[in-house]
Order: structure tokens, then C-alpha cells, then sequence
């Protein structure tokens, strides 16, 4: 279900959810769509150039808690839809509605300058808008996914030393392929075989190209970037409670050595809070690995997160069966 966005977080959310359902194209690749749209209509005045930096930070979250620019969203939604094959008066349709979104939660500062104060809808409007969102993604796109954001490895400093370092724990455990695990309700969510909606999704996809059914995901991640926060495969949308204990289980598998990092956290900037945070080594070997925590906070905006960044050589990442289950009280 497609949320109405009340504030400028959940409106980024729902331009991540709209990225995602595109297909997730590259921030290049939305860059380029853009360019070429200007190009091609000229005369339809502000159409923003969409720089992959520009792109990356917003749906980040690095710009919050303002909107981004009107210019950016329409240009965004455009490209977004034009992307996943949807025709012009389709385009134009949603590029409306999205104007009408961010005109319900903009305020005077925000609003473009040219904007006269008549056309401008009360930023305490966002209730009359409603039904808006519900047919936001009606052009052909199929059932909304979840929004996610991950943690970037760039957030603002922090006195939670968990923030930047693994938790310390007893050494990590392979469980057997087939061992029994918790039982309980799995508030993962994923969605059925053969799903992409609500699923896995990557922050960068120049650096990790992800493939995903929607049980599972293969990741084949490129060298060079210098921290694990980095590159970020990401479930998002998950509703934790906090003091309530759950059960993290997955199978992992790498085609070669290598050491990734697993962090359940609230998708909230700038701290994105750990309710668990750990570094595990992955190889040839099918590992299954199960973890207990306690949620540290309530929140319906959590994130499971598999961080793959800061590795010296290329390599193949193989994630299936992963749940997270909130065990009895």
C-alpha cells in the first residue's frame, strides 16, 4: 500500500519507491534520460538536469528535513517513467500529481519563485490530497515497493559508538543447510517467488549489480570503494517494536572469501539507529547464519542492510532464505 507522504522524509521515500519501481535505473542513467527530455522540449521551461550527485543525495536523505527543489521532483518523476516505458500524457499526468504532493507539504521558502502566492495550496493541505497517491502509480507500474533508505557509511558524527563499529559478540556460528530455526512472525515481508515488488533493493547500482526474485538476491559487487557503508543492498519497511527480542536467519554464500557487514537499523538520518550490527565472513561454503537481538527503538522504518563496500577485489554475493522473526514474549 502506497503511503500519502506527511512530511519531507516520507516524501523521499516515496521518490525512492518510485525509482524502485522503474526498474531501479542507474542515477546516470536517470541523468541522461533528463538531458535528453530537455533537448527534446526545449520550451517547457524548468527541467532539472538531474547530476547523478544531486540524485544520490537527495534520495540519501543527506538534504533533509527540506523538500528537494520542485525542479528536481518533476524532472525526477519524469525520468523515473520515461525509464520504465510509460508514454507522455501518462507522464505528464503523474508529473502533476507529484507537483501537487510537494506543493501540500512545501513551505513559502521552499516554494519556486515564481510561483504566485495565489496558486499556492496551504501547506497544512496534505489531507485533501489523499487519493492522490493511491493513483500515483496507476500508469502501468504494477504494486508499490517498499521505500528504503540505507545507511551510507557518511552519516553525522555520533557519541553510539555501535554506529561505527560492529557489535561485539560471541564468534559467528554456521548453522547446517536445513537446520530447525525460530518460528514466529516474520516481519521481513518478503514478497512471493518470482516478486521484485517489495523486495531487495542497492544504493548504487554503478558499483553492485543486483539481481533479485524476491526470496533472494545475487549481488555481483566491484572493488574500490573504501568503506562497507558504501555499497548497501537493502529490505526496507520493517516494523520492529523496541525491547522485543527477533530472530535474524539467512543463507549466505560468496565465490570467494570475503567479510561483509549485516546491520538491522531505523532508516532514519542522520544516525540510522543499529538494533543489530555485525561483521560475518561469507565463502564458497552454504552458511547459514542466525542471530538474537532486541530491537533498541519502535520504529515501522526499519531496514535490514547488507553492506558489501570497502572490498579489495570484485565478488559474488548470494543471499536466500533470510527472515527476521519476532520471537513469543
Amino acid at each position: 500500500m502506497v503511503r500519502q507522504p506527511s512530511t519531507a522524509e516520507d516524501f523521499v521515500a516515496e521518490l525512492r519507491r518510485l525509482r524502485a519501481q522503474a526498474g531501479d535505473p542507474s542515477f546516470r542513467q536517470l541523468s541522461r534520460i533528463a538531458q535528453r527530455r530537455s533537448t527534446d522540449a526545449p520550451g517547457e521551461g524548468r527541467m532539472d538536469p538531474l547530476p547523478p550527485s544531486t540524485t544520490s543525495e537527495v534520495l540519501s536523505g543527506k538534504r533533509l528535513p527540506r523538500l528537494p527543489r520542485l525542479e528536481f521532483v518533476e524532472s525526477y518523476v519524469a525520468a523515473c517513467l520515461s525509464a520504465s516505458g510509460v508514454g507522455e500524457p501518462e507522464i505528464a499526468a503523474e508529473v502533476a500529481r507529484w507537483r501537487d504532493l510537494w506543493r501540500s507539504l512545501a513551505t513559502p521558502l521552499e516554494e519556486p519563485a515564481d510561483t504566485a502566492p495565489a496558486d499556492r495550496p496551504s501547506p497544512r493541505r496534505p489531507r485533501a490530497l489523499l487519493p492522490l497517491m493511491a493513483v500515483v502509480f496507476a500508469a502501468g507500474l504494477g504494486a508499490g515497493i517498499v521505500g528504503t533508505l540505507g545507511w551510507t557509511g557518511r552519516q553525522l558524527p555520533t557519541a553510539d559508538a555501535a554506529i561505527e563499529r560492529p557489535t561485539t559478540e560471541a564468534p559467528d556460528v554456521c548453522l547446517p543447510v536445513g537446520a530447525a530455526l525460530p518460528a514466529g512472525e516474520d516481519v521481513l515481508r518478503l514478497p512471493p517467488e518470482g516478486e521484485k515488488a517489495g523486495s531487495w533493493w542497492v544504493n548504487e547500482s554503478g558499483t553492485a549489480t543486483l539481481t533479485t526474485d524476491g526470496r533472494q538476491f545475487e549481488a555481483d559487487v566491484t572493488a574500490g570503494t573504501s568503506r562497507p557503508g558504501d555499497v548497501i543492498i537493502v529490505k526496507g519497511d520493517v516494523t520492529l517494536v523496541e525491547g522485543r527480542t527477533y530472530a535474524l536467519a539467512f543463507t549466505a554464500t560468496a565465490d570467494r572469501d570475503t567479510t561483509i557487514r549485516v546491520r538491522v537499523q531505523d532508516s532514519r538520518p542522520p544516525a540510522y539507529h543499529p538494533s543489530y550490527d555485525r561483521e560475518l565472513s561469507v565463502s564458497r561454503d552454504a552458511c547459514v547464519h542466525l542471530y538474537k537481538f532486541a530491537a533498541a527503538r519502535t520504529s515501522a522504518h526499519s531496514e535490514l542492510t547488507f553492506q558489501v563496500g570497502g572490498r579489495t577485489e570484485d565478488f559474488h554475493l548470494r543471499i536466500r532464505d533470510a527472515s527476521l522473526v519476532a520471537l513469543p514474549a
